[in-house]
């Protein structure tokens, strides 16, 4: 540890003594020494992304819009639910403090009149794929290091909203040491590491390292869908999207949304070195993102939603891979320089993000989201992406599927906002099939299923 310039690092736990040394040692002897140079190295070299001669890539149209190939799209990816071939990752590892909410992002009650939670209703669509596909779809949750516990419990709590406990998996992301900005490592304690958590592109070393995936070949899954618990509007295990992720024998591929105006901070998929790759709004130039297309629309305009798929043997791979660390730097409650309490300092967390992947796919596939169909994120407590923005979305969908569905709510109803029991239906042809058991009530309009 000397030969790595940790003497520092030692100073608070020699003073405090006893149990502490022992401690620190074993938080220290976790420390993947290899990624470890490679954030020094980063926090060195400064600017992290380096672009070519970039260009648009290709994108197949939105899954509920007709297009070329999208029956061949929906027989591929329905065979492979049926068969038992894909399961879901959902990123959780959030705290809703920016919500105002004590707890997990997941817990967060978001149903416009029945107040469910947005687990519940992402539980709803699972439950409801495994009915119509006749599948077990496992699904895998994503936690963090300070919402782990707290998640199963909730889940316990309600059941696990009635998939089976055995039929989910709680899978908790890894951390990376926080840095001064000399390199040197920090503490949160004299017998402790500051750590933050590893960001969503962690999602593959969490995956790996529990065991998750052999579990998953195992039973016969080949394909992961991804999203992130934050969009209650996610097309879960959307199998257009999954059929043509397939039929090009992609290993990753991703949804994005038209991006309309210039300056929406939203991370961009573009074409870089004959590779799909995502990129940070930042790191374009704001011409170079003003610029337009033929059709008078925005040449860049693949605004990246956080919806992936992965062939589960690439996302082993990844687990490995050297993905890029990206900086941030933050003032972090640490001990200072052979001090006993914290105090704030400045400091870089590092994370990784799971798109970054993306150009190490030989193949992929980018395919468009129709965004008032599946994608209102809920984000803030007010203004964009916010509450309030997320419940008008699903309640206009909802409206929309209704009326496609050619089905009328009873007159005698009370006006509002309309809510779609967790689990009622999959989209409007799916709600026009469960007519006959379909009801609501009048406490607003809640469409639910006569059980």
């Amino acid at each position: 540890m000397q030969a790595r310039g940790l003497n520092s690092v030692w100073t608070a736990a020699d003073k405090v003594g006893g149990q502490a040394i022992e401690r620190l040692a074993e938080d220290i002897s976790s420390i993947d020494w290899d990624v470890y140079e490679r954030q020094k190295k980063a926090l060195r070299d400064g600017k992290e992304t380096e672009l070519g001669a970039i260009e648009a890539p290709q994108l197949i149209p939105p899954s509920a819009h007709p297009h070329e190939g999208r029956e061949d799209a929906l027989a591929a990816g329905e065979k492979a639910l049926r068969q038992g071939q894909v399961a879901i990752i959902t990123v959780a590892g959030g705290q809703a403090s920016r919500l105002g909410f004590d707890g997990p992002k997941g817990a967060f009650p978001l149903g416009v009149i029945s107040g469910a939670s947005l687990f519940q209703m992402f539980a709803g669509q699972i439950q409801r794929l495994r009915q119509v596909y006749d599948c077990a779809l496992p699904w895998i949750i994503q936690t963090g290091p300070g919402n782990h516990l707290e998640t199963m419990a909730f889940f316990e709590k309600h059941s696990h909203f009635g998939l089976g406990s055995d039929s989910i998996d709680f899978v908790c992301q890894g951390t990376l040491p926080a840095l001064a900005p000399n390199g040197e490592l920090l503490l949160s304690a004299p017998h402790r590491l500051f750590r933050n958590p590893d960001g969503h592109g962690g999602v593959y070393r969490a995956l790996k390292g529990s065991g998750t995936i052999p579990r998953l070949r195992t039973a016969g899954i080949t394909t992961l869908f991804y999203c992130q618990v934050d969009n209650p509007l996610v097309w879960m295990a959307d199998p257009i999207f999954i059929g043509h992720h397939l039929l090009a024998q992609a290993r990753m591929s991703v949804k994005v949304v038209e991006k309309t105006d210039p300056a929406e901070k939203v991370g961009l998929v573009v074409i870089d070195g004959a590779r799909n790759r995502c990129v940070e709004y930042s790191d374009i130039s704001d011409d170079l993102q003003a610029e337009r297309a033929e059709d008078g629309g925005l040449r860049f305009c693949a605004g990246n939603i956080a919806i992936h798929l992965f062939d589960l043997d690439f996302a082993e791979e990844m687990a490995e891979a050297s993905l890029q660390l990206h900086l941030a730097r933050k003032q972090v409650l640490a001990l200072p320089a052979g001090g006993l309490v914290a105090e704030e300092r400045d400091g870089i967390k590092f994370e990784t993000f799971v798109f970054d992947a993306l150009p190490l796919a030989e193949k992929s596939v980018v395919q468009l989201a129709d965004r008032a169909l599946e994608f209102a994120p809920v984000k803030n407590r007010s203004g964009v992406d916010s509450i309030q923005t997320s419940k008008e979305a699903l309640a206009l969908r909802s409206e929309r599927w209704l009326k496609e569905s050619g089905l009328a709510l009873d007159s005698a109803v009370v006006e509002g906002p309309i809510e779609f029991e967790p689990g009622l239906c999959l989209g409007p042809e799916d709600l026009r099939s469960r007519a006959e058991i379909v009801t609501n009530t009048c406490a607003g309009r809640l469409v639910k299923v006569t059980r």
